[in-house]
């Protein structure tokens, strides 16, 4: 495995416990790097399935994103690049130096961007459902 700068600290100390202890023999280098490839792209498109069926999409997208990243650079970045919207997306509702009431307008934001989302998931899902006893 190589690791690239953009990685912190902990993650860069994880990655080199793994590469520590799969690098051990080469049986074991190439079992890890067989079960990664094979596991990370299941559960990626596992992910892909639950974006339409009940089940945290997302989450599990980004579960085989890191699985994959523990092998593959490309998969590095696209972890990094996944973090730094998630940071900025954080910035953006709850900044650390905004007033009182522009944090808990962004808390309700959210708030009401999470509860819109899951209200409209679920009406898909129920729709999908209901079309599938007809």
């Amino acid at each position: 495995m190589t690791h690239t700068a953009h990685l912190s600290a902990r993650s860069r100390a994880l990655l080199d416990r793994i590469d520590a202890w799969s690098g051990a023999s080469p049986l074991r280098s190439v079992l890890v790097r067989v079960a990664v490839t094979v596991a990370g792209p299941l559960v990626v498109l596992a992910g892909v399935a639950m974006l339409v069926l009940p089940g945290p999409g997302l989450v599990v997208i980004a579960l085989g994103l890191a699985l994959l990243a523990l092998e593959y650079e490309w998969a590095r970045g696209l972890v990094g690049g996944m973090g730094r919207v998630a940071s900025w997306a954080r910035r953006a509702v709850l900044p650390k130096d905004g007033t009182a009431g522009r944090r808990l307008l962004g808390a309700a934001g959210g708030a009401v961007f999470l509860v819109a989302t899951t209200a409209i998931t679920g009406a898909v899902t129920t729709y999908v459902g209901s079309q599938a006893l007809i």
